[in-house]
C-alpha cells in the first residue's frame, strides 16, 4: 500500500490516467457496491463498460481520484502502472548501449557489404556497385595511458584501482578541522507531510554523518527551524511563508525532505523552490523519498541502501558549503595562483507547437560561467574551495557572444577572492569546428581584460602584467570511438594525439564508461596557448581536472570547471526566471548548484 499510494496508474480500457488515493484490501469488485446504483462494481463493468471481469472476487480495489476530486474505484485487473519496473529501468542502458566487442563485430559485418569482393555470394558489394571504393583498413593510432592523478581525501590517497569510483572511500574521511574555526549551520528542515513521523530521525542521521567527517561546517543536533510542506504550491508556498515571516540568522542551510507527487520521479516544485532560495543566497539540499524511503527500512538491505544514499548526501552538503572533499594534484608546471574558467550553455528541449506545426524552442537558453581559483599545490593549504559562478539567460539557441558575461564573471571572482593570478585556463563547451575561431576571438580578449585589472586585490599593482592564457574547446558530442586491434575497449585515460585537425592542435582523452557500453572520448582543441604555458601538458592538466568534480555520477571525461558549468546551466534552466535572480555574490566560495 505504501508503495502505490500517490502513484499514477492507467485504466487499460480507456487509457486514462488516475492518481491512487487508497487501496482498500477488504473489498473486491463483487463486494463493493457502486454508490447510488445498487449494483456491484463487477456488475457495473459488465453492464456499463461491457467488460466481463476475469477475477470479480479478487482483492483489493484501487481508489483513484476522479472528476471534481471525487473518489472512484477500479478493479485491480483493469489498471497498470505508467512507468517501467525499477529493475527494468535499471537495465535500459543494456539495451541502448553496445560493448566494444559487439561494436567491433558489427563493423566487420558491415564491411562485408561495402568492400569490393568481400561478399562473394551476392555480387561485389553495395558501394562498389555504385563506383565507390572503401579502404580495407581502419585508422590505426597510438594510445598513451594517462595515469590516475594523485587524489587525496582527508590525508589518504585513493588507490589507482579505484580511479573510476572513489567516492565511497571518502565515507570515513576525517578532515580534522580546527575546532575554533568550525561553522555551525542553522538548518531549516522542510519535510513532506507524508513523512512527518520520520523526518527527525532522518535529519539526525544526516547531521551525525556530517559531524563524523569533522569538517569546517557542522549541523546541530536539532534543526533551527521546521517547515511542513505538501505538493506543488503547498511546497514552495510553505517555504515562502516561513522565510517571509521568520527572522533568520547567518549560515542558513535548507534540508528539503521531499516526496514527489503522483508517482513522479522528481519533485515538480524543485525548480520553484531552488529559484526562491537561490534569490536569497540560501544553500539547500533535496533528499528524494520517492527514490528511497529513509524513514522505513524493511530489512538490512534497505538500511544499507539508505545509509549509502545519505552518506552521499552528507558529502554533497559539505561540498555545497565549500569543503574540498578531496584534492586532485595538477601538473606542478602550472603557474599559481591559477584561474580555471568553465563555460557551457544549456538549451531547453524543443517542444511541438500545434499552431505552427513544428518543434520550437521551449524557453531561453542559459549560459553558465564557473571561475575556480587554485593558489597552492599543497593539499593542506586548499581545504576550502574558491569558486565563483554566474549565469546569463539569452535568446533560445544562442551559443556565442559571451565575452561581456565572461569578463564580468572573472572580474567579480578576482575581487571576491582578492587574487592576482599567474595563469588562466579556459575550458569552453558547445563550440563546433566552424565556430572556434570566431568564439575564441570574442572571448579571449574579454577574459584578458578582466585578468589585467586586479581591482580590489590587496598589494596588486594598478595594472597587472599580461597573464598567460590557454583556451581549450571541449567537444563531447563526437562520433569517434577507439577500439583496440582485437576489438576491445582502450583503457580509461587513453590519450590519442595522432588525429589532428586542420588548424588547431588536438588531442582525445578516453573517459570512463559502464561495463556494458563503449567509452566515448572527448576531443580537446587547443584554440590558443600563450608561450609561458608551453611547458604545461594540456592533456595531463585536463585529465587531472576531470577528477575534481565533487559528486559527478556519470562518465569521467570532462574537466570539472566545464562540467560544473553544465550542471549550473541545467539547474538555472529549471528555474522560472532562468536563474536571473541567483545571488551569485553570496554564493562565492560555495558549490551551491550540485
Amino acid at each position: 500500500k505504501r508503495r502505490w499510494n500517490n502513484e499514477v496508474v492507467i485504466a487499460t480500457y480507456d487509457k486514462r490516467c488516475y492518481s491512487i488515493m487508497d487501496i482498500p484490501f477488504d473489498q473486491s469488485p463483487s463486494s463493493l457496491p457502486v454508490q447510488g446504483l445498487g449494483i456491484s462494481h463487477a456488475q457495473y463493468f459488465a453492464q456499463k463498460k461491457k467488460i466481463t471481469l476475469k477475477y470479480p472476487n479478487a482483492k483489493p480495489m484501487i481508489q483513484v481520484q476522479g472528476r471534481n476530486d471525487q473518489p472512484i474505484y477500479l478493479p485491480a485487473e483493469v489498471v497498470c502502472a505508467n512507468e517501467l519496473d525499477p529493475q527494468i529501468r535499471a537495465k535500459l542502458p543494456l539495451v541502448a548501449s553496445y560493448t566494444p566487442r559487439i561494436r567491433h563485430e558489427a563493423i566487420e559485418e558491415m564491411r562485408r557489404y561495402l568492400l569490393p569482393g568481400a561478399q562473394k555470394s551476392q555480387g561485389g558489394g553495395l558501394l562498389p556497385a555504385l563506383g565507390i571504393g572503401l579502404l580495407d583498413e581502419r585508422v590505426v593510432v597510438n594510445v598513451t595511458k594517462l595515469p590516475l592523478p594523485v587524489i587525496v581525501a582527508a590525508g589518504g590517497r585513493i588507490p589507482e584501482g579505484q580511479g573510476g569510483n572513489w567516492a565511497p572511500l571518502t565515507a570515513k574521511a576525517n578532515y580534522n578541522a580546527n575546532p575554533n574555526k568550525v561553522v555551525q549551520m542553522n538548518v531549516v528542515v522542510v519535510y513532506h507531510k507524508s513523512i512527518k513521523s520520520s523526518y527527525q530521525s532522518v535529519y539526525k542521521r544526516v547531521a551525525d554523518m556530517i559531524r563524523h567527517h569533522n569538517a569546517t561546517y557542522q549541523f546541530g543536533s536539532k534543526p533551527f527551524g521546521v517547515v511542513e510542506a505538501g505538493d506543488m504550491n503547498q511546497h514552495w508556498g510553505a517555504i515562502e511563508r516561513y522565510f517571509g515571516g521568520t527572522k533568520l540568522p547567518d549560515n542558513v542551510f535548507v534540508l528539503d525532505l521531499a516526496r514527489p507527487p503522483r508517482g513522479q520521479s522528481n519533485d515538480p516544485a524543485y525548480g520553484a523552490v531552488k529559484c526562491f532560495l537561490a534569490k536569497g543566497g540560501f544553500l539547500s539540499q533535496f533528499v528524494n523519498f520517492q527514490t528511497h524511503d529513509h524513514g522505513r527500512s524493511r530489512d538490512a538491505r534497505d538500511e544499507k541502501k539508505s545509509t549509502t544514499i545519505l552518506s552521499g548526501v552528507a558529502r554533497q552538503i559539505l561540498s555545497k558549503c565549500g569543503v574540498r572533499v578531496w584534492w586532485v594534484t595538477i601538473p606542478k608546471e602550472v603557474p599559481l595562483p591559477a584561474v580555471f574558467v568553465g563555460i557551457d550553455v544549456f538549451h531547453a528541449p524543443r517542444k511541438f507547437d500545434p499552431k505552427e506545426g513544428k518543434r520550437k524552442a521551449g524557453k531561453e537558453s542559459i549560459a553558465a560561467i564557473i571561475v575556480q581559483i587554485l593558489r597552492s599545490h599543497n593539499p593542506a593549504e586548499n581545504s576550502l574551495v574558491e569558486i565563483y559562478c554566474e549565469t546569463e539567460s539569452r535568446a533560445a539557441g544562442k551559443e556565442m557572444e559571451l565575452g561581456p558575461a565572461m569578463n564580468r564573471a572573472v572580474s567579480n571572482a578576482l575581487k571576491a577572492f582578492k587574487v592576482a593570478p599567474s595563469s588562466c585556463y579556459i575550458f569552453r563547451d558547445g563550440v563546433g569546428d566552424n565556430s572556434i575561431e570566431q568564439v575564441s576571438q570574442q572571448e579571449i580578449p574579454a577574459v584578458r581584460q578582466a585578468l589585467s585589472n586586479p581591482g580590489q586585490v590587496v598589494g596588486a599593482k594598478t595594472k597587472a602584467a599580461n597573464v598567460p592564457l590557454s583556451y581549450i574547446v571541449c567537444q563531447k558530442r563526437i562520433a569517434t570511438k577507439f577500439l583496440t586491434l582485437q576489438g576491445d575497449a582502450i583503457p580509461c585515460g587513453g590519450l590519442i594525439t595522432d588525429i589532428q585537425g586542420p588548424q588547431y592542435k588536438t588531442f582525445y582523452i578516453n573517459g570512463t564508461s559502464p561495463p556494458f557500453s563503449t567509452p566515448k572520448p572527448v576531443r580537446f582543441v587547443m584554440a590558443h596557448n600563450d608561450p609561458p604555458l608551453y611547458g604545461v601538458s594540456p592533456s595531463k592538466l585536463s585529465w587531472a581536472l576531470c577528477h575534481d568534480y565533487p559528486n559527478w555520477a556519470g562518465p569521467i571525461k570532462l574537466p570539472a570547471p566545464v562540467q560544473m558549468a553544465h550542471k549550473l546551466a541545467e539547474l538555472a534552466g529549471e528555474m522560472g526566471d532562468c536563474g536571473d535572480t541567483i545571488n551569485h555574490k553570496k554564493f562565492a566560495g560555495k558549490i551551491h548548484f550540485l
